[in-house]
């Protein structure tokens, strides 16, 4: 099996970064969760975060905190896809090692 390039592992770690908070805060909106599910933190650790926001309520402050929050989930989600990628290759090199009979 092959792995996808390295621009594509990066591209979707920054493309699922942004997707996952805004789909998270679109479903709030909508009220389809009333609570924040517990599996929330792991989908979108730094929403934590938006614990300082409960009092400001729609202001300029709040939707910067938003942003700093969606922008330091992206960099979270492109690091853990570079890291998965990266394991890959080295198992994936490894692999081909073994079928060729040489040595990484």
């Amino acid at each position: 099996m092959n792995l996808p390039k390295f621009r594509y592992a990066l591209l979707a770690g920054f493309i699922l970064g942004i997707i996952v908070p805004l789909a998270i805060m679109l479903c709030f909106h909508l009220r389809i969760f009333r609570l924040a599910p517990d599996w929330l933190l792991f989908v979108w650790p730094t929403s934590i975060m938006l614990l300082a926001t409960d009092s400001l309520g729609y202001s300029l402050e709040a939707f910067g905190i938003l942003a700093v929050s969606i922008g330091y989930n992206v960099i979270l989600y492109v690091v853990t896809f570079v890291a998965v990628w990266c394991v890959g290759w080295v198992i994936q090199a490894w692999r081909r090692s073994l079928r060729d009979g040489t040595t990484i």
